[in-house]
């Protein structure tokens, strides 16, 4: 038996996904374990599709069993979504290799750009805060110094928006210690976040722009039975977008207190200053444009509002993600519970209601996961609550 674990958002499933799944497949995973987004993602946006629609695709597109991961670790910065996915890995007592994509799809360049931005922050970090009183972001510090040390065609790889979460990835196993493997593979044809297309693949931003312009040019770039399904959920109001929750969203930045500011994760005294001085814009575009400097990504700002109005806070992510909860399976992912039920240190269940009797931690996430399920039903065409989190009953998913 041979267990890969993939980390993963899927938003939505396309065929570069299968590509990845169909790869770790072929180098020698007789199980395959997903750790997957909650409804809300890294880069401060909502899930077109909810947690349990694109889990049940997954285990369609090869997938073994998916475990959800926490909402204050998949909405938060590219180190805290690899620590919190990792630890939950790690923790299981399952893993034999993390399987990633990456442009090199090499995992000794990935080790060298890892090293590369380790010893950077460590040895630099003055020079490092210099730049950015210059009004540099954090990100581009880094790189700035990294392409100094190392030269242009190291910065160039480590620059690379394919490459920054195999090395986050790869920094998270070193600092947990962990004892499963890392494993590459060439992410196929497309760049993340790209605008074009090549043959049958195209990039999740590509198909989510489509269906959000009302086309159909994604179905071209998803498995059949995904584009299907995806088309079925349009039809019935059951997609969500950050842009519906706009009035919810102004309000709740309206309103907000400084203090409270300052308790939300990313934030900084300077930062809330430029919220608070934007908290009466009239649109979010307003508001974002208005907090937006060279100092802040557009993802860490939105991230922001997004942990502002789910009522996150700094201090959950202190802790490890306490529980492992299961959002689909096959009769292999079957197997892999019974399996980790013996070896996993953390709970491991179908059931949010039973995993917040676990222990007081089981229950504070929980009840975050509860506000942000809220929330995410509000951002659906089709108005939901909570209570799907607590009703759903995770069966079996037969493959396509």
């Amino acid at each position: 038996m041979k267990v890969s674990a993939i980390i993963c958002e899927y938003n939505p499933l396309h065929n570069g996904h299968v590509y990845h799944i169909e790869e770790t497949r072929r180098n020698g995973a007789t199980h395959i374990v997903c750790i997957l987004s909650s409804n809300f993602v890294q880069r401060g946006d909502v899930s077109l599709l909810s947690k349990f629609d694109r889990a049940r695709l997954a285990i369609q597109a090869g997938a073994d069993l998916v475990i959800e991961l926490p909402t204050p670790f998949s909405c938060a910065a590219a180190e805290v979504y690899a620590s919190g996915a990792v630890s939950i890995l790690n923790r299981l007592g399952i893993v034999d290799e993390l399987s990633f994509g990456s442009s090199t799809g090499n995992i000794e360049d990935i080790a060298l750009l890892t090293e590369a931005s380790l010893s950077t922050t460590r040895i630099y970090g003055d020079r490092i805060r210099e730049r950015m009183k210059q009004g540099e972001s954090y990100p581009a510090a880094v790189w700035e110094i990294v392409r100094q040390r190392y030269g242009n065609q190291v910065a160039g790889k480590m620059h690379d928006p394919n490459n920054l979460l195999a090395i986050e990835y790869v920094k998270a196993m070193q600092r947990q210690k962990v004892q499963f493997k890392a494993f590459t593979i060439p992410r196929k044809c497309v760049m993340h976040d790209s605008p074009l297309t090549e043959e049958h693949y195209a990039s999740a931003s590509y198909i989510r722009k489509s269906v959000m312009e009302g086309e159909l040019r994604y179905v071209h770039y998803m498995p059949r039975y995904a584009a299907r399904y995806l088309s079925d959920r349009i039809g019935e109001g059951r997609v969500a977008t950050f842009r519906q929750l706009e009035r919810v969203a102004l309000y709740r930045m309206r309103t907000i207190t400084e203090q409270e500011l300052l308790t939300v994760p990313d934030m900084t005294e300077q930062l809330a200053g430029r919220f608070y001085a934007a908290r009466n814009a009239n649109s979010l575009e307003e508001l974002l444009s208005q907090v937006k400097t060279r100092c802040y990504t557009m993802s860490r700002i939105r991230r922001i509002v997004m942990c502002a109005l789910i009522g996150l806070r700094k201090e959950a992510l202190l802790l490890e993600p306490p529980y492992a909860r299961v959002l689909a399976f096959s009769d292999r992912g079957r197997e892999l519970m019974g399996i980790a039920q013996k070896k996993t240190s953390i709970p491991i269940n179908t059931s949010l209601a039973k995993l917040r009797d676990e222990d007081r931690a089981c229950e504070v996430f929980v009840k975050m996961e509860e506000r942000a399920s809220h929330v995410y039903g509000l951002a659906q065409g089709t108005i939901s609550s909570a209570e799907e989190d607590f009703r759903a009953r995770i069966i079996k998913e037969d493959r396509a």
